[in-house]
């Protein structure tokens, strides 16, 4: 664990500037996953090109789990956003806005953090680096821990809390079942893009017919 010591720092030093400065939120976001990729990727080789891509190859192994994580992922977010309302005040769930300008860089640019550096930046840390195997009750510590942290960088309020978590359940379930962060990385990016694809061709279509 002493290889996450900067990571939570990093972390914390996040989710207190996204409460000193929520007007800045979409820079913040984008400094925080593109220092995780950093320390995970270049500094302790969390992720390999070559290991994705015997991966892709292969179709039971890979990109069955893949899919049931996907749909999985979809529920929880059917959940959050269609079921959740009905129980609950969600107009104050605690949610992190990303606020970011309707221009086409600032759109591209989001693009790229939300389904590309943002997955891929979770899965490196939450899973990959937070979650030990071991004895059950060790994965189910850690285990714990990544989806309380991974919520926290989404949202402040309790509600907000639980919602993230559930978001990133079935990621989880799916790095904790296989211990392959391939599959849950490549879920969550094919999941980031549906979720966000749509918005994102129309502000630029918008862009363009101002």
């Amino acid at each position: 664990m002493n290889s996450l010591y900067i990571p939570f720092l990093w972390e914390l030093l996040f989710v207190l500037a996204t409460i000193v400065f929520p007007k800045d939120t979409f820079y913040l976001f984008l400094v925080f996953y593109l220092g995780l990729l950093y320390y995970f990727y270049f500094l302790y080789k969390q992720f390999s090109f070559r290991k994705l891509y015997k991966n892709l190859g292969r179709i039971v192994t890979f990109w069955i789990p893949v899919l049931l994580t996907f749909i999985g992922m979809y529920l929880a977010n059917y959940v959050r956003l269609h079921v959740f309302p009905e129980i609950f005040d969600i107009t104050r769930d605690g949610t992190v806005s990303i606020i970011y300008h309707n221009d086409l860089f600032p759109t591209l640019l989001y693009a790229l953090m939300m389904i590309v550096l943002k997955p891929v930046a979770e899965e490196l840390f939450f899973r990959k680096a937070m979650i030990k195997f071991g004895s059950k009750k060790k994965v189910f510590a850690f285990t714990l821990l990544s989806l309380i942290l991974c919520a926290l960088s989404r949202a402040h309020g309790l509600l907000g809390i639980a919602e993230w978590m559930l978001m990133a359940l079935p990621v989880t379930i799916a790095y904790v079942a296989t211990r392959n962060i391939y599959i849950s990385l490549m879920a969550h990016v094919l999941f980031e893009f549906f979720d966000n694809i749509y918005s994102v061709v129309y502000t630029i279509v918008r862009i363009f017919n101002r």
